[in-house]
Formats: structure tokens, C-alpha cells, sequence
């Protein structure tokens, strides 16, 4: 009797820890990438480094792997923290798990860098004291014809090229609206020198604009018309020379064309 007793306590007893480890599992919350939503990734090829994200939920023993490691590579540098490597153009699934069963595929888009400009408005900056009103009127109409989008147009830079110091790859030319009739050209990044004191500089983007480079210079705006509001970003082009042939007594004439926000 006294062992049946026991039996029966100890059958209790593993029963208790069974169902007290199923509620354990059945509690926790699914795998998740921490401050993001959704299980789809773009990063872009080729990265400076390797691009870290951050996990939660499951049991906590992650384990990683990369489907299609040609594309991307996937491993664990901490106990929640993952790396994702560029390798390839291309897209891959990262498969995350842990102890209890718990997945997690991340849908993985390797693609290149790519910068999009929007054209909001255009602008003409003249200096040249000798210039008649007439002069800089009819500079700035001329100048305004010639800068290569107009407003709603712009410009997208693909950086396809990372084997020089002055990466660049791809560029398309949308003349009249965004993401319509685009014309395919080349772009090299610039660094342009502001001040050589303070080592302070900005981007420009040397771009073929039929069969003619041209450098387009970021910088901020501050509107020639005061009734304009300040808007922060403009790509601005020198085109003094250009002017100078018909009007000599130009000092410096610049395009503004001004980014949408």
C-alpha cells in the first residue's frame, strides 16, 4: 500500500512538471525583430560593414542561418543581436530559431544604393554689378530653359560603382515627371571642398547630360525672392562660364534646383 502510495505521488509530481513546461512553451511570444515591424529587410550591396539588428521573444537560444549565403551571409554576435552581410545583388531568406520550436524567416532584398530627387522648384542666382536689369533678366529666363528637369522631374542615382574613391554607377534623368521616361546616363559622386580651415566639404554628382558633364552641387537654399519660404536642400550648377560667352560681365551665375522635402 505505502508503495502504491508513492507511485502515485511520483506520477503526480512528473505530471505537474510536464504540464507546467507545456504552459512555459505555449507562453512565450514568437520570435520578432525588436523596433520593427514586418519580416521583410532591403539593405544595400556593397555595405561599409555589416548591417546589425536586434531580437526578442522565443526562449531566447537563437540560431541563424542564411538560405542563400552567395547573397547574404546571417550569424549571431550576441545572445539577441544578428548581422546581415551584403554579398551579391540578389534576395535570400534568413531563417532564425530557438529551443522551443519558434521560428522566424526574414525575407532579405540585397540591392544597390540608391539616392531619388524630386524637383520642386527651380531659381537663378546672378552677380555682376556691370549688368543691366535687362541683362540679368534675360540671364535668368535662358538659364531656367536650360536646367535639365523641370519641376515635378528629377533624378535617381544608383551606386553600382564602388572600385574608385569617386563611387558612382548609374543615373536616370527624369526631364519632365518622376519615375517617367527616364533617360539612362552615369554619375560620379563628388566631394566638394568648402572650407579647407574647418575641413568642411559637400557632395556633388558629376552626371552625362547629353553627351556634356555636368556637376550638380548640394547645398542649402536660401531663395534669391524674399517672398519665398527657405526651403533646406537645392543641387546647384555653376554655368558662369557658360553665360560669360554672351554676357562678359557676369562674375558668377548659378542654377538652383530646389529638392523636394
Amino acid at each position: 500500500m505505502k508503495t502504491k502510495f508513492l507511485f502515485g505521488i511520483l506520477v503526480l509530481f512528473l505530471g505537474t512538471i510536464n504540464f507546467v513546461g507545456c504552459n512555459d512553451d505555449d507562453n512565450l511570444k514568437p520570435i520578432e525583430l525588436r523596433d520593427r515591424e514586418g519580416t521583410s529587410i532591403s539593405i544595400f550591396y556593397p555595405p561599409a560593414s555589416g548591417y546589425s539588428f536586434s531580437l526578442q521573444g522565443g526562449d531566447g537560444n537563437y540560431k541563424i542561418i542564411s538560405e542563400n549565403p552567395e547573397v547574404v551571409t546571417a550569424e549571431m554576435i550576441s545572445s539577441v543581436d544578428f548581422r546581415l552581410e551584403a554579398k551579391s545583388i540578389g534576395e535570400a531568406k534568413v531563417t532564425i530559431t530557438d529551443n522551443s520550436q519558434n521560428i522566424l524567416t526574414l525575407n532579405v532584398s540585397i540591392i544597390y544604393e540608391t539616392i531619388n530627387i524630386v524637383i520642386e522648384a527651380h531659381d537663378v542666382f546672378t552677380d555682376g554689378g556691370d549688368l543691366t536689369g535687362n541683362e540679368k533678366k534675360a540671364i535668368q529666363e535662358k538659364q531656367l530653359v536650360e536646367i535639365p528637369v523641370k519641376v515635378g522631374g528629377g533624378y535617381k542615382f544608383i551606386y553600382t560603382d564602388y572600385e574608385d574613391e569617386d563611387r558612382g554607377g548609374k543615373a536616370i534623368v527624369y526631364p519632365e515627371k518622376f519615375g517617367s521616361n527616364g533617360i539612362e546616363t552615369t554619375f560620379k559622386k563628388k566631394r566638394i571642398t568648402i572650407d579647407e580651415t574647418t575641413n568642411s566639404f559637400t557632395i556633388g554628382f558629376e552626371i552625362d547630360i547629353n553627351n556634356e558633364k555636368r556637376l550638380l552641387v548640394l547645398s542649402r537654399y536660401y531663395p534669391s525672392t524674399k517672398s519665398e519660404a527657405l526651403v533646406p536642400i537645392a543641387l546647384f550648377e555653376d554655368v558662369t562660364s557658360k553665360v560669360q560667352v554672351e554676357y562678359p560681365k557676369a562674375e558668377s551665375v548659378f542654377t538652383a534646383q530646389v529638392i523636394e522635402k
